[in-house]
């Protein structure tokens, strides 16, 4: 009698139709979760990128001003040099020997205050005096008052948020408004929302002086017999006039070459004093004695 085995392939039963179709649903949404996702970390690190290379470019300029007395002029033709006389325009990433855009590809709108692009002392006489004029800023962080800083920079994330034809952001409505399209009548720095995209940052007047100017006390003690006049051979002015028998301290800028003139303006003759002028201060102050 012939003996029947079952087959072991008898007993096995391929997947239903049903089943195959719940697993690639399930398949479906772990690769539409997979895609945000990606789309999200994506998002996130160039983002992140950008507001390292603001940081790269702020520092760049602060070094810039330390090393040549001023900011630079912003660029106008696209060929990332600064051009004289142009205060808000492109990034000079080349005058900066920096990168040249962000991580969205795009150029830094870069604008600053006109009083700071001469030399160290009259920035330092500038930022001393206090910033009134352009470029002006409301930061979100604060109330939404405008106010006056030395430079500005923006980077204007991954697209035009607010639809305005331009991929620099405008805020119209609430407490913070601004326009970093124009930066009229401000630039604004303001937290991610829906209408706004924009990345900023800038050097406030306090922080550039800070870095830029070094104030030292000069006294003058006059007994020469007629009046003599402190003149700023850099500045080229006086920086004031001590009478005989009388005496003076004057805050002078690091660096500055000083002489004591018997005439007003650098005119006359360089009055006799010790230590004798013409005498440049740098690192400590002084004390000019006129016999």
């Amino acid at each position: 009698m012939e003996s029947r085995t079952s087959s072991p392939l008898r007993n096995q039963h391929g997947f239903t139709l049903l089943e195959i179709a719940v697993v690639m649903i399930i398949i479906g949404i772990l690769a539409g979760g997979g895609v945000s996702l990606m789309k999200m970390l994506t998002e996130r690190k160039a983002r992140l990128a950008t507001v390292e290379y603001l940081q790269q470019a702020r520092m760049g300029l602060i070094s810039f001003a330390v090393n040549n007395g001023r900011l630079p002029w912003a660029d106008s033709d696209g060929d990332g040099l600064e051009n004289n006389g142009t205060t808000s325009g492109s990034l000079p990433f080349l005058t900066l020997r920096i990168a040249p855009a962000d991580a969205y590809k795009r150029v830094l709108r870069y604008a600053f205050n006109t009083n700071l692009a001469a030399n160290r002392f009259a920035s330092c006489g500038a930022l001393r005096a206090g910033l009134a004029t352009p470029p002006m800023i409301v930061d979100a962080d604060g109330t939404g008052t405008a106010f006056a800083v030395a430079a500005v920079l923006v980077s204007a994330g991954p697209m035009d948020a607010d639809s305005n034809g331009n991929v620099f952001d405008a805020l119209a409505a609430g407490t913070h408004q601004g326009n970093n399209t124009t930066g009229n009548p401000n630039y604004l720095r303001h937290p991610l929302v829906t209408n706004y995209d924009d990345l900023a940052v800038y050097i406030s007047a306090h922080e550039l002086s800070a870095e830029l100017c070094e104030y030292l006390a000069l006294a003058v003690n006059n007994n020469s017999g007629s009046a003599v006049h402190l003149y700023d051979v850099n500045q080229g002015g006086d920086i004031g006039s001590i009478n005989n028998g009388g005496s003076g301290v004057f805050n002078v800028i690091s660096g500055s070459r000083l002489e004591l003139r018997s005439s007003t303006g650098g005119a006359g003759s360089i009055v006799a004093s010790t230590p004798p002028t013409p005498i440049a201060l740098a690192g400590r102050g002084a004390t000019l004695n006129l016999p």
